[in-house]
Order: structure tokens, then C-alpha cells, then sequence
């Protein structure tokens, strides 16, 4: 099936094989790809990727007989709809999202506008997505490319794009805008394009927030061929720019804007789907302590707190330049990030899943954990939402049966993304790479 392949140094400096056109790409030269074969491996991935989307619209109703939900792209077109009515975002109301998330708003509601039809819009925001959905794909070959042969870039991008449960929310969220923006960030990083890598990383912060979680990862990343106030430098000449333009103008109307960038929602209800809350009912429920939900979060701040740092140690301590380490430490913050919170909405599966894709690609046992998390994920939401969960409740009553199964669901997907994460980041492998740095350095 697939076999391990031995990461390789930097693509671009490679000799290029006799008789191949090297692919060239925003001024990175791939030498390790021929043009004819990129172009029909990318061919074969959209392919697929559109496939599974279909798939997913007709098997997700037909097959399964859940829905299709379409409430967050509504919410899109009402503030679309609000922005012709002279309504402006962070200036006459309260907006939670940052504000680049209305260039696909508005690109779409211009169709909606021409034809005076709302489901113009809906259509038209759909392709957007996929469109995004297919620079992921596009992203997640090249940076398999680094790390592999071209027949390893082909297979982490067809696990991508075959991934469905990734799928159903790319085609009903907009997270694969910013998700967008992470990928080209990383790209452009691990071929040493670090400007660029800054500019996505702050775009997809503009975009989603989360993005933001991959920067001090780069930054410790390029200070292997730079300094740290370099890098530092780098990073304020492009977000403050980008700050003045995005906030400091609304900071004249108010600063409601500012709570648009808080990374924590904390006036908002526990989600019942999230890991507090069935450590929650674990504890209070099944086993009777006298534990609370805020009792439960500190405790999880406290572990996002401490692994957030010793990740952030690692990639400082770590004695060379590593993509895959980058990759690996981005992929662990974000889950981490999403682990610990208060309020987990389920299309934040979109977020992690492109690089779990390009890390697992080497070992098929990590490829059938990388779809036992999509199968889990979409067990979920959309299969078991309003049945057996809302937003902040379990719908059946406490103790009884459905309660039960509610419960054992969430405790499962949980315990499968954590054996997955295991197998794919390997963190006893890290350490012994740090302990043996360590010894050389002492030595």
C-alpha cells in the first residue's frame, strides 16, 4: 500500500531527474515532480475531491437520512444582505467573526444581487468553498512533495480529498477560507518563502482567528537560518500593517471590534459535544462527584496552558530545521486549542484534518485512524445532532439510555483522535530527537 518514505532536504535545491520538466511554482522550483505529472496528479485529486463532496450531498440525505445544513450560509446571506442596507459590521452591530470573512460574502451575494434569487447565493458561496477546498488539496501535494516522492504527495492528497466528513463542512461553513490561508502559510514557509508564510498566517487571522495558533511554531521554525528578532521584525512589518487596515479604523466607532479577536468565547454556554463537557458528565454524572463545569474547564485551561508552552519549547530546543516537526507541533496546538475550550462547533475538523493527511500518508495503519476520525466526526454531526445532542444539551434525560450513548459516541470520537494523534505525531520519537540533540550539544 503505501510505504514510509525518509524525509528529504529542501526540494528546490535538489538536481532534477534526466528528461523531466521541473514544476514551478510562485517562484519555488520543484525538482522532484515533473509538470505532465503534477498536472495529471492535481487532476486526479479534484477529481476526487468533487466526487466525495457529491457524495456526501446526495449520500448524507438519501443513504443516511440526516440533512444537509445550511443555517450558517443563511446567516452569511442576512449580513450580506445587511451590508446593502447601509448596515455596516463592528460599526452598527456586534459581528462575531473577523472581517475578512465577507470577501466570500460579498463575491457571492453578487450573483444573488443579478439574479435576485437566494439560493444564487447559497450556490455560489458553495463553489467558493470548494474552490478554497482545492488549494488545500493543491497545498497539501506540494508540502508532501517536500516531505516525500511525488507517489506519497499523491496519496496524502487523495486522503484529503476523500476526507468526508471535512468535506460535508467544507460545502456548509466557510472555514475552509481561512483553513485556506494556513495551508499556503506552511507551504510557503517550508520552502522558505517566510514573508509569505507570515502574510497567510495573518490573512487566515483575518479571516478565522485559529490561523494564529501556527505562528510562533514558523517563527521558531525560521530562526534556524535567522534570528529571533529578525523573525520578530518580519512579523510586526506585516500585521501591523494589516491591523491598521482590518481594526484601527473601527476602533473609531467603537471597540466592539475587539471582542471580535478574543480566541476564548467565555459569556458563551458550555457545548455539550465539546471534551469538557463529557469529562463533565464522566465526573458529575456517571461517577458522582461534586465537580462543576467551570471546576472541569480551569483544570483544561491549565492543560492547554502547559502544552502550549512545552510545545513552543520543543520547537525552540529542537536542534535543526524539521518540516516535519513544524507540521507536527501546528497540528498538536490546534487540536489542543480545540480540546480545551468551552465551545467546539463540529466544522473545526476542517481546521486539522489537511495536515493529518500529509503526516499519516506514510503508514496505511495511520490512513484507517485519519477515516476512523472522519467516520466518528460525522457520526457527530450531522447523524446524531437533534436526535441525541443540541449545541448545549444532550436530549435525552440523564442516566437513561439514549443519555448513555450520547455520552459513550463523544468519549469515542475523543479517544480516536487522541490514538490517531499518537501514532501520527509519535512524541517519543521527539523526545529521544531532543535528548539526543542535547548530548551533542553538551558534548
Amino acid at each position: 500500500m503505501v510505504k514510509k518514505n525518509k524525509p528529504v532536504g529542501d526540494v528546490s535545491g535538489s538536481k532534477a531527474q534526466s528528461g523531466k520538466r521541473p514544476l514551478e511554482f510562485f517562484s519555488i522550483r520543484f525538482d522532484n515532480v515533473d509538470t505532465t505529472v503534477f498536472r495529471q496528479h492535481i487532476f486526479y485529486l479534484i477529481l476526487a475531491s468533487l466526487m466525495t463532496k457529491l457524495l456526501v450531498l446526495v449520500g448524507t440525505p438519501v443513504i443516511f437520512h440526516s440533512f444537509i445544513d445550511y443555517f450558517d450560509i443563511g446567516f452569511y446571506l442576512e449580513h450580506g444582505v445587511m451590508l446593502t442596507q447601509g448596515q455596516l459590521p463592528y460599526v452598527h452591530y456586534f459581528f462575531d467573526y473577523p472581517v475578512l470573512i465577507f470577501i466570500p460574502i460579498v463575491i457571492a451575494l453578487v450573483p444573488a444581487l443579478l439574479f435576485q434569487n437566494a439560493l444564487a447565493f447559497f450556490y455560489s458561496f458553495q463553489a467558493l468553498m470548494v474552490l478554497c477546498d482545492i488549494v488545500i488539496t493543491v497545498c497539501v501535494y506540494l508540502i508532501a512533495l517536500k516531505l516525500g516522492s511525488e507517489k506519497t504527495a499523491l496519496y496524502a492528497g487523495l486522503v484529503y480529498a476523500t476526507a468526508f466528513s471535512a468535506a460535508y463542512f467544507i460545502l456548509t461553513k466557510y472555514d475552509a477560507f481561512p483553513t485556506c490561508f494556513l495551508m499556503i502559510a506552511l507551504l510557503f514557509t517550508l520552502y522558505g518563502q517566510k514573508i509569505m508564510g507570515y502574510l497567510g498566517t495573518a490573512l487566515g487571522f483575518f479571516a478565522k482567528i485559529f490561523p494564529i495558533i501556527a505562528l510562533p511554531f514558523m517563527v521558531l521554525y525560521n530562526t534556524h537560518s535567522s534570528s529571533l528578532k529578525q523573525e520578530i521584525l518580519n512579523v510586526c512589518r506585516i500585521f501591523i500593517p494589516l491591523a491598521v487596515i482590518f481594526i484601527v479604523p473601527f476602533l473609531f466607532f467603537g471597540k466592539d471590534i475587539l471582542r471580535t479577536y478574543l480566541p476564548v468565547r467565555t459569556g458563551m454556554e458550555y457545548y455539550s459535544n465539546t471534551a469538557t463537557f463529557t469529562i463533565y458528565s464522566w465526573l458529575h454524572d456517571v461517577f458522582g462527584l461534586g465537580v462543576s463545569l467551570d471546576m472541569v474547564l480551569t483544570v483544561m485551561f491549565a492543560i492547554m496552558g502547559i502544552g502550549l508552552l512545552a510545545l513552543v519549547y520543543t520547537a525552540w530546543a529542537f536542534p535543526r530545521k524539521d518540516p516535519m516537526l513544524l507540521l507536527k507541533l501546528v497540528l498538536v496546538a490546534i487540536v489542543l486549542v480545540i480540546f480545551c475550550v468551552k465551545v467546539r462547533s463540529p466544522q473545526y475538523i476542517v481546521w486539522f484534518t489537511p495536515i493529518l493527511c500529509i503526516l499519516a500518508v506514510d503508514d496505511y495503519r495511520k490512513i484507517i485512524l485519519v477515516y476512523l476520525v472522519q467516520i466518528t466526526a460525522f457520526i457527530e454531526f450531522p447523524l446524531m445532532f437533534g436526535a441525541y445532542y443540541t449545541s448545549t444539551v444532550y436530549t435525552n434525560p440523564t442516566l437513561s439510555g439514549g443519555w448513555y450513548l450520547t455520552l459513550a459516541a463523544f468519549t469515542l470520537e475523543y479517544l480516536v483522535l487522541f490514538v490517531c494523534l499518537w501514532f501520527v505525531i509519535n512524541p517519543l520519537g521527539i523526545v529521544r530527537k531532543l535528548r539526543m540533540g542535547k548530548s551533542k550539544a553538551a558534548s
